[in-house]
């Protein structure tokens, strides 16, 4: 295993980076944060070298027509970066370094207010994305106060917004994802809203109007389930007056028999992003995860994705992406490697952003 991370390893660096796109899914931003974490994992300093290569690439390639949304865009290229500084992988001050980027993602969402009328379910997700960054970076007390006012009065009139759309929040994906499963995603963004004590009334008020709809859902996904019963649990934490939420997440985690969950994973549907590392991470983050290291690892070292990674530089180039390609997976690998090592990116992102 070792020898086909170092080959993969050796591969990503020596790619044409101009073949690479820019974004925290997919392309460098992602890449960037994979190697840093490597690095430290693995204590090689040519990891790091090539890590700040790429950031240098990322901060250079962000420009006036650059995307907004997370997954290709500016939103996660800042969620990428305020999480490098805050590790302290790269030196800044995170109102300083971000300040340009957060003033186009504000402007994009004081346009929404403006001009976008009837917005669809995949919109508000977007949406939703972009308040979530915004939440994530009003956890900085040094923001200046002006910026902190805009941010909070942004979020404000966003939530609003959404909730004056009639869409179907609740709707499941048919396969498991992090990413695309909206009502995991708001209800992240309401329990990290409420945490900033801003808006506490009206978020308490919304969550209370999302019980009667949640409390007869029952995702038939069961690694949905579990993403759904996570975000809950979050939120009831929080609000520990809301009725009903604490019987409905032991019904969602009734007769939840994970080694079976894990085997519904396909050969190669090993990937963070819809995959068996995502269920990984969440796991971890409900405290079931250690127990199962042994066979999260079987599965991904016994994947096919491996040798069809490493075929030729064509089939690597399918094989990048931090969310949905080898470098989550050897993140994850790492990991479960070392379990007390201190938090990982997936970590945070299932702590903040999913």
């Amino acid at each position: 295993m070792q020898e086909r991370i170092e080959k993969f390893n050796q591969m990503l660096m020596d790619i044409d980076r101009k073949r690479i796109p820019v974004g925290l899914y997919h392309g460098e931003m992602g890449l960037c944060i994979y190697f840093y974490e490597v690095a430290r994992l693995t204590s090689e300093k040519k990891y790091s070298d090539f890590a700040d290569r790429l950031l240098d690439d990322v901060i250079n390639s962000v420009d006036e027509n650059s995307a907004i949304e997370i997954e290709n865009g500016l939103t996660g290229i800042c969620m990428g970066i305020n999480y490098l500084l805050e590790k302290g992988y790269t030196k800044g001050n995170p109102n300083h370094v971000l300040k340009n980027f957060d003033d186009k993602i504000m402007k994009t969402l004081l346009f929404n207010l403006i001009y976008e009328k009837n917005m669809t379910l995949p919109a508000i997700h977007i949406l939703t994305g972009k308040l979530i960054y915004l939440a994530v970076r009003l956890q900085n007390i040094k923001l200046s106060k002006d910026e902190r006012w805009i941010m909070q009065n942004l979020i404000i009139e966003n939530i609003n917004k959404i909730e004056s759309c009639e869409i179907e929040k609740f709707t499941e994906p048919v396969f498991f994802s992090l990413a695309d499963y909206f009502t995991p995603l708001y209800l992240r963004l309401l329990q990290q809203i409420s945490q900033l004590h801003f808006y506490d009334y009206k978020i308490e008020k919304i969550v209370e109007g999302l019980s009667a709809p949640l409390l007869y859902r029952y995702p038939l996904n069961k690694a949905n389930r579990l993403l759904l019963c996570s975000a809950m649990n979050d939120v009831a934490a929080t609000f520990s007056g809301i009725k009903g939420w604490k019987e409905h997440i032991e019904v969602l985690q009734h007769r939840l028999d994970i080694p079976s969950v894990v085997h519904e994973f396909r050969n190669k549907n090993i990937a963070f992003f819809n995959g068996l590392c995502g269920l990984y991470y969440l796991l971890r983050k409900t405290g079931m995860g250690n127990e199962y290291n042994d066979l999260f690892l079987s599965k991904i070292t016994r994947s096919d994705i491996w040798d069809q990674a490493l075929a030729s530089d064509d089939a690597l180039q399918s094989s990048i992406s931090l969310y949905g390609g080898l470098p989550g997976v050897i993140l994850t690998y790492l990991h479960i490697l070392h379990p007390n090592d201190p938090v990982v990116f997936f970590d945070h992102v299932i702590g903040q952003y999913v």
